[in-house]
């Protein structure tokens, strides 16, 4: 197999940036990463990963953009272990997921069974809808909450995610308080300190 030729500004990059880092500009994580060059959006030729359904090894949660989750396979979560344990816990109070934090939609328990009752297929084809809407929902809460946070830093930069997360730490009260921002409701949870 022979080494593919970077572009010069490819090259540049991966000898600049020395640690997983985040891409202001896009918000990805790039980076060597497990061995392997992590590429962002803006990259001339994004890295892809052979044998991996996402060339990312983790990126930052698409909640609270403070901890990190994702992974290569296309099963993995979007939303971080603390931002999940939230939803998990609103689930239990509410009876439904208010966010769906799966790559795939199965699992967050919605997929279209073959062979069910026309009634069934119905009602899970309208949640299978609504998770599809659902990534819009999330997509639009990245413009409101992703450059909120990366005001703080220069707009052209690559900031190592340790010193983005010393800027903006993860953890459950950051996940409470972004989910009740996307939610725009108080959540009835009294997550720790």
């Amino acid at each position: 197999m022979t080494e593919r030729q970077l572009s010069a500004t490819d090259a540049a990059v991966r000898e600049r940036i020395t640690e997983l880092s985040v891409h202001i500009p896009c918000g990805k994580l790039r980076g060597r990463v497990k061995g392997r060059w992590q590429s962002c959006p803006d990259e001339d030729s994004p890295e892809r990963w052979e044998g991996c359904d996402v060339s990312r090894a983790c990126d930052l949660c698409i909640v609270c953009f403070r901890g990190t989750a994702g992974g290569v396979s296309r099963w993995a979560w979007l939303g971080c272990e603390d931002c999940r344990a939230i939803n998990a816990a609103l689930e239990q109070m509410w009876g439904f997921r208010p966010l769906a934090l799966g790559r795939h939609s199965l699992m967050n328990g919605i997929g279209v069974r073959g062979g069910a009752p026309p009634e069934v297929v119905e009602q899970h084809t309208a949640q299978l809808a609504a998770f599809a809407r659902s990534r819009g929902g999330l997509r639009d809460w990245y413009h409101r909450e992703y450059p909120r946070l990366a005001a703080e830093f220069d707009p052209l930069a690559d900031i190592p995610l340790r010193v983005w997360q010393q800027k903006w730490p993860p953890g459950r009260r950051a996940s409470a308080d972004a989910i009740s921002r996307f939610l725009g409701r108080e959540l009835p949870l009294r997550p720790p300190k």
